[in-house]
């Protein structure tokens, strides 16, 4: 775990100052609360590839800090922020500029003292960059692949920089990173979701499959392979694998399946659900937690149904869209069900989300529903909020406060909101994007952009998304 920071004035040089906190950035997300996610990242762009390159594994480790984000849009800077509440202000402000480090190909104009002229290729813009060194190791007319930091009013290099052999070497290098751009924009990755739910209804006939949990590694494995390598698009006549192989000139490689979620493993039976919001979607004994809704009479109907319904409402590893599901289609059995189970008959679908967020992601301040209801009817507008004479508890890790602050993560949340498609609600709030409760809507807002490419993507990277829910704890 990475160490108490310490207070600017203890820092002998600026270079320093960001030296240690880039190495408390490695710490944090190699060995700390992100270190499952980055042995993840790292596992993909190692298979196949050399993983003793230090190069290579240093070059993970600086995507890692600075380009890779989940499923919400935050990226490593963002939980080391939240871990960090009492930071100093400066310290707080710096580490929020690298957010906006720039990673690119540059000429090398010239090299002063402690410092090095550059210009991008892409864009053309040019930059001075300081150095720790009197006299940087490059030459003029040299082309380096680096990523620049945000210092004060100065930019630094981070990590390692790569010398190009010439111009056609840089041009090449930049195209291919525009094509993986392509593929990662949020209008590919919209298509890519409508085309996973298009090629699942051609393979199996609809958007929902219920099998025997020994037989669920061989069925998604048999859709990952007719969607990535058989299955062909009507227009150019090929396969994704093949496309991926003409326009970057790489292999796709299929990776092995992810291992699968707790509440899945002990199932009798999995309903795979592909979902045009979540992805693939694994719910263990679907169809008897559907028969629950089904009936009027689910005492004498569903076994247990009690107990298969709690463990819905409080598995965080179940996601929201299986409710959904079922209150769409009975929306009124949804709500008496609901009713009997959490003992409020005053309980109505526009609480639904409120209520799933409670048991499965429960914050401290937050103990009684009725808060956590009421906290969601403030964020999402409701008039049962103007009505309420007890102001709901503010939890501190969930809810971001609107009122001016001067600690760094405020000033986070501010900074970034220009950029994030996510209102600024509470974490868990924002996690889900439900859809509106009073009608359970078919159409589902909008994800936020996609995570920036992996670096596994360099090597033919890409799966189905096989997951089993769209929230993340903390």
């Amino acid at each position: 775990m990475s160490s108490a920071p310490k207070s600017t004035s203890a820092y002998s040089t600026e270079f320093e100052r960001a030296e240690h906190f880039k190495n408390e950035l490695v710490a944090f997300a190699t060995t700390g609360p992100l270190k499952d996610e980055y042995d993840l990242q790292c596992k993909l762009f190692f298979e196949g590839a050399n993983p003793e390159d230090e190069h290579e594994a240093e070059s993970v480790r600086d995507w890692f800090l600075f380009d890779w984000f989940d499923e919400n849009g935050d990226g490593a800077i963002d939980y080391y922020l939240d871990a960090h509440p009492d930071l100093d202000e400066p310290d707080g402000e710096m580490l929020l500029d690298w957010v906006e480090s720039i990673n690119s190909v540059f000429e090398i104009r010239s090299i002063g003292k402690f410092s090095v002229q550059l210009q991008e290729l892409d864009s053309g813009d040019a930059y001075t960059v300081k150095t720790s060194v009197e006299r940087a190791p490059f030459k003029r007319g040299q082309f380096l692949i680096a990523r620049l930091l945000p210092l004060g009013d100065d930019l630094i290099f981070s990590g390692l920089q790569f010398v190009m052999p010439d111009r056609e070497s840089a041009l090449a290098w930049l195209e291919m990173r525009r094509a993986f751009d392509a593929f990662d924009s949020p209008e590919a990755v919209e298509r890519a979701r409508r085309e996973q739910v298009s090629a699942f209804c051609d393979l199996f006939g609809c958007d929902e499959l219920t099998v025997a949990s020994g037989k669920l590694n061989a069925t998604l494995e048999r859709f990952q392979r007719y969607l990535l390598t058989e299955r062909r698009d009507p227009e150019t006549g090929m396969t994704p694998a093949e496309r991926f192989q003409k326009e970057l000139g790489q292999q796709l490689s299929v990776p092995d399946l992810p291992p699968l979620p707790a509440p899945v493993v002990g199932a009798g039976e999995v309903t795979i659900l592909c979902d045009d919001f979540d992805g693939i979607v694994l719910l263990p004994d679907f169809t008897s937690f559907k028969r629950v809704f089904e009936t009027d009479e689910p005492d004498r109907q569903v076994a247990g149904w009690k107990e298969l319904v709690w463990t819905y409402i409080k598995n965080p590893d179940i996601p929201i869209v299986a409710f959904e599901r079922v209150a769409e289609q009975f929306p009124l059995r949804v709500e008496k069900v609901l009713r009997t189970l959490i003992g409020d008959k005053d309980f109505s679908l526009e609480h639904l989300y409120a209520v799933l967020l409670h048991y499965k992601q429960p914050v401290d301040g937050l103990e009684d529903l009725k808060d956590d209801q009421q906290l969601w009817d403030l964020f999402d507008g409701n008039h049962h909020a103007e009505k309420s004479a007890k102001p709901a508890a503010k939890p501190k890790a969930r809810v971001r406060s609107k009122a001016p602050a001067k600690t760094p993560r405020a000033k986070a949340t501010a900074k970034r909101s220009a950029k994030k498609t996510a209102p600024a609600r509470s974490a868990r709030v924002a996690r889900v994007k439900p859809k509106p409760a009073a009608k359970l809507k078919a159409t589902r807002k909008a994800k936020p952009a996609a995570k920036r490419a992996a670096p596994g993507k360099a090597r033919g990277r890409k799966s189905t998304s096989t997951r089993s829910t769209s929230t993340k704890k903390r």
